[in-house]
């Protein structure tokens, strides 16, 4: 993206495409997806705007410029994070601790922002009624994103049986059982983790559905996916930001319990019981 956004800011724009601008450097991977009409009818404007804006960048029309966005996209994922992690240090050096908190904070807020759009909460319902659907459920993550896993079943489990991390035992005696009326969600983000892919594809080969929440349209998992749940994770620091992920986990379950309210109420009860006893809260 670095690339289109220089030529962007190099050359004059109206305020309507400037708008387009925004549009496509801030959601590269589905507006490569998008058509004119779209794109136009998402941000309330004419059509001509995001041809005119096509054609100042140097491209014949929209659908080049499409075209290129796609490659762009796919290139992103397929290099993951540009920088190594021990180099983004460099990158704020430079700031106070305030100037650092503040601007971490900005980021967090703002990914909350982006990835809290209406056609996200709409594949949240749909994850939730799935998950809900399944015979047994797996989350699979690794390194960073085991926790996040073991975080997501310990919460699922509070309101349905049948959740499993995948992963704290070798993934093919885990998986090799899996049947059409399982579910396998995988937690994987840039840089992606081989272990989640493999499990997704194993996933995959048996017919059961697949939640992917990851970063990109074009990541690795996401091909294999059902309901793919996109979370923004780029931070300034040298580790991703999982803000808006623990987020979209949170409203899952928030959804899961309240479809299922008395199962929910009574399991928890039951579980109640016992965890006043062994105090493993």
């Amino acid at each position: 993206m670095a690339l289109l956004e220089q030529q962007i800011n190099l050359i004059e724009l109206t305020k309507k495409e400037k708008l387009v601008a925004d549009y496509l450097l801030k959601n590269i991977e589905t507006a490569c997806f998008e058509s004119s009409n779209e794109i136009a009818k998402r941000l309330n404007i004419g059509a001509s705007s995001v041809v005119r804006l096509s054609k100042k960048l140097g491209f014949e029309n929209y659908s080049a410029l499409r075209r290129e966005l796609q490659s762009e996209a796919n290139g992103s994922a397929l290099k993951g994070t540009i920088s190594a992690p021990y180099e983004k240090l460099d990158d704020y050096g430079h700031l106070s601790d305030m100037e650092l908190l503040n601007t971490y904070t900005q980021n967090i807020m703002e990914h909350i922002r982006t990835d809290s759009k209406k056609g996200t909460e709409c594949k949240l319902i749909e994850a939730a009624d799935a998950i809900l659907k399944a015979k047994r459920v797996f989350v699979v993550g690794h390194r960073a994103c085991a926790g996040f896993a073991s975080s997501f079943v310990t919460m699922l489990a509070c309101c349905r049986p049948d959740v499993f991390v995948a992963g704290n035992r070798p993934l093919v005696d885990q998986l090799i059982d899996l049947t059409p009326d399982d579910l396998l969600i995988a937690v994987s983000f840039s840089r992606y983790s081989k272990d989640t892919i493999f499990a997704v594809k194993m996933a995959s080969d048996s017919g059961c559905k697949i939640i992917s929440l990851t970063d990109h349209y074009t990541a690795p998992i996401a091909g294999y996916s059902d309901i793919v749940i996109i979370n923004n994770v780029d931070n300034f620091s040298f580790f991703n930001t999982y803000t808006s992920c623990v987020m979209n986990m949170e409203k899952i379950v928030l959804l899961i319990s309240h479809r299922s309210k008395e199962k929910t109420q009574n399991r928890l009860k039951e579980m109640e019981r016992y965890l006043e006893i062994t105090n493993q809260y």
